[in-house]
């Protein structure tokens, strides 16, 4: 499998330029375009470090014209998404880490198609999970957790609009609320080279922008421990489901922007002795080469 992907632009301006579209311009991709997605998709983890701890994953490329009138008109995106003539849908084998696995590959082919000057947005709830499911075939050991639109992007719409100032779509919380040094009451600062790796985690997109994830670095070793930070209140519960995929996403950023800065280390399961509160989950670790 490929293990590092290459961009035509600095990893950093790509996560930059990412942002979610809702407005196509009715254009099926260029073929092209759609081989170059296609290859992307063949066969790539993109250097997952959830790979050996996943099932097989599969991704493809459908078409508006794949879909009959009737299941045109129930593909479940509410309106939300127009002018859209294909999507990127994928299966994944039911195991431990599958949506982490999933949200990790899902977020370097969004990146692909933002390199080539696509839009796309994650759709995690709001689309007909069972149609699409079928379109690809699913087997009875695979779940489908998300799907992208792929197209090029239009002006938005004054519904697209709204949804995003409702969604604060480009708000990010700030460093101290999401990275941490030695345990979770200490904000993290950087100045080195882990910087961008961080800053990169933090402009993700995440489910309902709520950015579950959390780094505490350890004080004197340059290693990296992910958490998801779950919340019980009424919108949280809502979106817990889908912050596996999250943390899929900032591993993808923070693993991509490593790899094309020669930032050498490697990933681990090993749980540290963090103190923490049952609101926090430890997913993975990142250990520099010290």
């Amino acid at each position: 499998m490929i293990t590092i992907m290459m961009f035509t632009k600095p990893i950093t301006d790509v996560i930059k330029k990412r942002t979610s579209w809702r407005t196509y311009t009715n254009e099926p991709l260029a073929q092209d375009v759609r081989e170059k997605m296609i290859n992307m998709m063949r066969d790539n983890d993109f250097g997952s470090p959830f790979s050996e701890k996943a099932g097989n994953s599969r991704f493809e490329l459908l078409s508006i014209p794949e879909f009959d009138p009737s299941e045109r008109e129930n593909l479940g995106t509410y309106g939300t998404i127009e002018g859209v003539q294909d999507f990127i849908v994928g299966a994944i084998e039911k195991s431990k880490y599958d949506r982490e696995h999933f949200g990790y590959i899902l977020e370097s082919l969004i990146l692909g198609a933002t390199d080539l000057g696509l839009g796309t947005v994650w759709l995690g709830g709001t689309f007909n999970r069972s149609l699409f499911s079928a379109k690809i075939k699913k087997k009875e050991n695979e779940i489908v957790p998300a799907i992208t639109p792929i197209g090029y992007p239009a002006a938005r719409t004054s519904k697209e609009i709204t949804i995003r100032s409702y969604a604060k779509a480009d708000k990010r919380f700030p460093w101290e609320k999401l990275f941490f040094k030695g345990d979770f009451s200490t904000p993290l600062k950087l100045e080195n080279e882990y910087f961008t790796l961080i800053e990169n985690v933090r402009l993700g997109p995440s489910a309902g922008n709520f950015q579950p994830w959390r780094i505490v670095k350890e004080p004197t070793e340059d290693n990296f421990h992910f958490y998801l930070l779950y919340t019980d209140d009424k919108m949280g519960k809502v979106y817990n489901v889908f912050k596996r995929l999250d943390i899929g996403i900032a591993v993808s950023h923070f693993n991509l922007s490593a790899k094309e800065l020669g930032i050498n280390g490697k990933w681990g399961f090993e749980k540290p002795n963090i103190s923490t509160t049952e609101d926090f989950q430890y997913i993975i670790s990142w250990y520099g080469d010290n």
